[in-house]
């Protein structure tokens, strides 16, 4: 016969690990003022200053220390923090063909949404999140903005 150890450990804490990669899909109204053209011109807009923003540290030092200052603290002429296409991916109107291929069943499938239009991320956290809230009250508020995280 074999001795058993037991060993008896008390927990102090558990800790899970959460990654926070995701992907997001804005669904605007579409309307005079909210054409596929003026969503791309305000877009670039908030990008633009998002990016004077960031390199100013107003959304933290990891921009601002982004190799993007010499040591003797003068600045580099650096292209943009980020770029328009690493931010956002297609910018289009969302058709009844869209609707009916789905195969993925994202929440924002709706025949409702048929005829507005969509943007969609480059990538995983590719659009800061000052740019998310920004989009939801630039175009029309909550109510006629929708977005969906989709993972």
């Amino acid at each position: 016969m074999k001795n058993k150890q037991i060993f008896i450990i008390n927990l102090h804490s558990f800790v899970d690990v959460i990654t926070n990669s995701s992907s997001e899909l804005f669904v605007i109204e579409n309307s005079d003022s909210n054409s596929i053209k003026s969503v791309k011109e305000i877009l670039e807009f908030m990008l633009k200053h998002w990016n004077e923003m960031a390199l100013k540290g107003i959304f933290g030092d990891y921009y601002k220390k982004n190799n993007r200052y010499s040591f003797n603290g003068e600045s580099k002429d650096l292209p943009p923090i980020k770029t328009f296409d690493d931010t956002f991916g297609s910018i289009s109107i969302y058709t009844e063909k869209d609707y009916k291929e789905d195969k993925f069943g994202y929440e924002y499938v709706k025949e409702e949404n048929i005829g507005k239009i969509i943007v969609t991320s480059a990538g995983d956290n590719s659009i800061p999140s000052e740019i998310m809230d920004w989009m939801e009250q630039a175009f029309g508020g909550y109510s006629t903005t929708q977005r969906f995280h989709l993972g």
